[in-house]
């Protein structure tokens, strides 16, 4: 998926367990309770807390180095 458009989609539930993100943006797109665990956010556009907090993901999962990994995400 590596530099796909995906801005203002909807992503609701949306299965991205160990995809590779990088160089996808992400403005605007609804990541509510999106699977990402494993998946590399680590340099996806545009994406902020609001939709990491609102998505499920794991220890296993990259993110950006500015945003912090929710509390809710399971980390075994």
């Amino acid at each position: 998926m590596c530099g796909a458009d995906l801005r203002g989609t909807y992503l609701i539930a949306a299965d991205l367990r160990g995809c590779d993100l990088s160089g996808v943006d992400l403005l605007g797109a609804d990541l509510r309770d999106a699977r990402l665990e494993g998946a590399d956010l680590s340099k996806a556009l545009f994406l902020t807390q609001m939709q990491v907090n609102a998505a499920k993901g794991d220890a296993a999962t990259d993110l950006p180095a500015l945003l912090t990994r929710p509390e809710h995400w399971v980390n075994a």
